[in-house]
């Protein structure tokens, strides 16, 4: 498939949600299918839309070849292990629009694992479903929720993860009531990661039936079907477990849990999770606020070279990485 009109062409399936939702686990299920085949995390709003100022119209040659070098020097592109000088050639052809090169870096890593359908997952890009849904009008987008509880004590395991109840309680919040701006297109789809888990085949007939895809019981299996080069992903390789469902209940202090409560109570109901702690109080709150106050300040002084690049060179992606991944 030629990616030259996207809008009228392009079928992708995209994941969304908060980061440890269990985005890596359903694109694992879903990559299991003969015919479907999701990239890895592409972050390429981040790293090439939003920056389109910088390189911009993708109609010009000239632009094209420098985001490509860009773009290409990424470790996040390399990550996909794909040939990059035969994606650069398509890329060139027929990356002519930004809704275009996206395209084409996902059908191309999907021909490259033999797969007819395209895709990819990427938790950040919740804040892009809109523009997904309108690039792509046959498109699909998977929003996979998450308790905030559960996803918030498997934020204190990560590296990279916030370390007070508030700060990811409004990562949680913030990031899922922007992919719920898909509710009411007929190609968003909600799912709880406590169905998928509980119930793995009803949930994957159902995501099936709204990709228009046949269910295959290899999805069930635990195949590997990607490198994983952390140990947060190797982990959806594995045998399905419902060990980490609830785990919050062991793993939190009641004052953390009333925290993420008091923060996105509102919408875990609306979501069908069960608020169990009394409110924090005011007290509560105030300290708990302040922490993520403190939290952040740190993290944009640390953010510091990233901004630079962000700001000043733009197009230097390579660079940028290196203080991303630190």
């Amino acid at each position: 498939m030629s990616a030259r009109n996207p809008e009228e062409q392009f079928d992708p399936v995209f994941i969304v949600g908060v980061p440890r939702s269990g985005t890596t686990l359903l694109r694992a299920m879903l990559n299991r299918h003969p015919r479907i085949g999701l990239s890895d995390e592409t972050y390429f709003f981040y790293y090439v839309y939003l920056r389109r100022r910088a390189f911009g119209d993708l109609a010009d040659p000239a632009n094209r070849r420098r985001l490509i070098a860009s773009y290409g020097a990424t470790q996040r592109m390399h990550r996909l292990q794909l040939d990059l000088p035969r994606l650069e050639a398509r890329l060139m052809a027929d990356g002519t629009s930004y809704p275009a090169f996206f395209a084409t870096i996902l059908q191309f890593y999907a021909e490259e694992h033999g797969k007819a359908r395209s895709g990819e997952k990427t938790p950040h890009h919740a804040w892009y479903v809109d523009t997904l849904l309108e690039w792509y009008p046959r498109g699909r987008v998977i929003h996979l929720v998450r308790d905030p509880r559960d996803v918030c004590a498997s934020l204190y395991n990560v590296p990279w993860g916030r370390k007070t109840a508030t700060a990811n309680a409004d990562l949680w919040v913030n990031l899922t009531e922007a992919a719920e701006r898909g509710q009411g297109n007929p190609h968003f789809l909600r799912i709880r990661y406590e169905d998928l888990v509980s119930e793995p085949e009803r949930s994957l007939r159902q995501i099936c039936g709204f990709l228009g895809e046949q269910f295959d019981p290899a999805m069930l299996g635990t195949a590997p079907v990607s490198t994983a080069d952390k140990p947060w992903f190797r982990r959806a390789q594995g045998e399905l477990s419902k060990d980490r469902l609830g785990a919050w209940r062991e793993q939190l202090n009641p004052d953390d849990v009333r925290l993420i409560e008091a923060g996105a109570g509102a919408l875990m109901r609306k979501l069908g999770y069960e608020v169990t702690q009394s409110p924090a109080t005011p007290g509560l709150r105030l300290r708990g606020r302040l922490q993520a106050r403190i939290e952040d300040l740190k993290e944009r002084v640390l953010r510091a070279p990233r901004l630079w690049y962000f700001w000043l060179q733009p197009r230097n992606l390579a660079a940028e990485e290196k203080w991303i991944d630190r």
